[in-house]
């Protein structure tokens, strides 16, 4: 048969293997068998963010006479300049079928997927081999280094299948009856594509929102910033669409982009309906730096409009122009211990009073969020009510500091968070939806999620504010959100995952998620996931059969990544098995001695010593 391919749904990738009771350290709560420690802050998934030099993939004669290594290899193959993705694919192929590769849609250049299993090979006939790929098909991949979820009819799981042999008179395998697209494997995405972040106003003008894209290591490094210009022009991705705005119409870039070490030089071509003001010009100059500066902030940006004088800007007010750029280097942390908010000792302005709560507030406290924003410093509460849970919010600014307690109880209420820009308006998890509140109101109004069925477990807020991260019914999501009258969910998308029966989600850094679930050795983990699923680093913690009831993130600052270092991530706080553990402290777990304002004396009297803090947080 000359079409080989085929593709079938499989079942839930969470595997049938049996989970090991949990055998407990004593006071500790993970089991004993945790395998992983991370000392220190580590590396996002992917390749460094700096310049580097180029990279190209295997050829087909590299195989190592070894089908499995040769397979991997044509996984590899497309990872190059998206013009010339399906003539490295065509060199694995055999000759009589070369012209079955092609690119259907010139939209679509490839799919990315993820191996469930290693390739299984059989021998079909003399001297050839059959090859079954079983795979989570992750997403396309776009020639403007987008990856955008699959249509809806595809199936996520998914097999191909094709023929290894070899060609009369030819060196080497070739691939017979090749799958009719064009497959990258997550392995190959890690090793030959750079990660970079491209940046585009909410349609509000106030926040600049990060857009992820994966750009060919292949691509000479005096070319990239001409690529990802190209790609801004282009666009944001989907599922940002409805919540940002493109740039000006009519604008094109002017030329390539040239690195000349102390200014960043900028050309573009506006056609007549392209009107750009002066405020107009500060926004899309904030855009550019961010977008293509690559974190260099102590450089100028030289913008020229084709026809008009060029215009310069000091990179530092364009640093300022995103809101991410005031995240600290070290967060203040807190949590929650016997009814009461209390700093830890390993915060951020260690030893100050905790922030906007008074005595007669700070009491039944369950979980708690707070953040500063617009000249105020923002709380919101989750208190005891009788034999339910209610908000409290409050705010600290220049008029003083005043509470309001939602006029709604709930049974249960998960950690609250905050949107950034203006500040005052927050999200919670309440019995299994998803509420807004906003200082001053008291009320807690439900909000809808299209197009996605049941129970909400967990919400996570990105650091500009305008996009959450969404545990439902075990299946993690993304969002982007609108923020005119009211907060509203635009239509989420679906991250893939290894992971299954995901419960807890929280940002580390502007692209980038920490998730808890359990992975397909069926033990319960931490893994960092990239917002479209295509990077996963995996054994971020191992915890066996724990329960992870509770996670907090806290983003790396953009504005102080390394050029040419791997991109930064955030702090992470989370409780699994009631015990509260701090991923990046040396002692990891949170011990009572660090939370201050406790008198371990009258604790140890009462008996209360051996109660572990509760809900950590950051300020944020």
């Amino acid at each position: 048969m000359r079409h080989r391919w085929r593709s079938r749904l499989l079942a839930t990738p969470l595997l049938a293997v049996p989970v090991v009771a949990a055998v407990l350290l004593a006071g500790c709560g993970i089991p004993e068998y945790t395998e992983v420690r991370v000392d220190g802050q580590g590396p996002a998934p992917g390749l460094p963010t700096g310049s580097g030099g180029t990279q190209t993939p295997a050829s087909r004669l590299d195989e190592r006479n070894n089908t499995e290594s040769f397979v991997e290899n044509f996984l590899q193959a497309p990872a190059v300049e998206a013009e010339r993705a399906v003539e490295q694919v065509r060199e694995f192929v055999a000759p009589v079928h070369r012209d079955d590769v092609r690119v259907p849609n010139p939209e679509v250049v490839l799919t990315v997927v993820r191996l469930r299993e290693r390739p299984q090979i059989t021998r079909a006939e003399a001297g050839v081999e059959e090859v079954a790929l079983t795979v989570q098909q992750v997403g396309l991949l776009r020639p403007n280094g987008a990856l955008e979820p699959l249509p809806a009819q595809e199936p996520e799981f998914t097999e191909y299948t094709f023929r290894v042999g070899s060609v009369v008179g030819e060196q080497g395998k070739f691939i017979f009856d090749p799958p009719s697209v064009l497959l990258l494997s997550e392995d190959a995405l890690k090793s030959f594509y750079l990660q970079r972040t491209i940046y585009f106003w909410d349609t509000s003008q106030r926040a600049l929102v990060p857009d992820l894209r994966y750009l060919p290591a292949a691509v000479p490094a005096e070319r990239r910033r001409t690529v990802l210009l190209e790609a801004l022009i282009s666009g944001p991705s989907n599922w940002l669409a409805s919540a940002v705005q493109a740039l000006p119409s009519g604008l094109r870039a002017g030329g390539n982009v040239p690195d000349t070490g102390d200014q960043l030089k900028v050309t573009l071509v506006a056609d007549a309906a392209a009107s750009t003001d002066e405020r107009q010009l500060d926004r899309l100059a904030a855009q550019l730096m961010w977008s293509l500066g690559q974190g260099n902030f102590s450089n100028d940006l030289e913008l020229t409009i084709q026809g008009q004088n060029p215009k310069v800007f000091r990179g530092a007010d364009l640093r300022a122009m995103n809101a991410s750029e005031a995240l600290a280097e070290t967060p203040e942390r807190f949590a929650v211990y016997q009814g009461e908010v209390h700093r830890l000792s390993s915060s951020a302005r260690s030893g100050e009073p905790v922030p906007v709560l008074t005595e007669e507030v700070n009491r039944d406290v369950v979980a708690a969020g707070f953040t500063r924003a617009g000249g105020g410093t923002y709380a919101a509460l989750v208190v005891r009510s009788g034999d339910g849970q209610r908000l409290v919010t409050g705010a600290a600014t220049g008029a003083g500091t005043s509470f309001d307690t939602s006029t709604r109880a709930f049974g249960a209420i998960g950690r609250p968070v905050w949107l950034k820009t203006p500040g005052d308006v927050g999200l919670i998890v309440a019995d299994g939806g998803l509420y807004s509140f906003r200082v001053g109101t008291g009320a807690v109004e439900p909000v809808t999620i299209p197009g996605v069925d049941g129970a909400v477990q967990s919400v996570g807020v990105a650091p500009d504010g305008h996009r959450i991260a969404l545990v439902v019914g075990g299946q993690l999501y993304v969002a982007a959100l609108g923020r005119d009258d009211k907060v509203e969910v635009l239509p989420p998308r679906a991250v893939p995952t290894s992971l299954s029966e995901i419960t807890q989600v929280d940002w580390v850094a502007e692209t980038l998620v920490v998730v808890a679930g359990t992975n397909p050795d069926g033990r319960v983990t931490l893994y960092d996931v990239t917002v479209d699923g295509a990077i996963e680093t995996r054994s971020l913690r191992d915890l066996g059969g724990a329960s992870v009831t509770h996670l907090a993130g806290y983003p790396a600052n953009p504005a102080n990544q390394v050029p040419g270092a791997p991109a930064s991530v955030g702090a992470r706080m989370y409780v699994a098995n009631g015990i509260p553990y701090d991923i990046f402290e040396p002692s990891e777990q949170i011990r009572l001695e660090e939370v201050e304002g406790v008198d371990l004396a009258a604790a140890a009297e009462s008996g209360t010593d051996d109660v572990a803090p509760s809900a950590p947080f950051f300020l944020y």
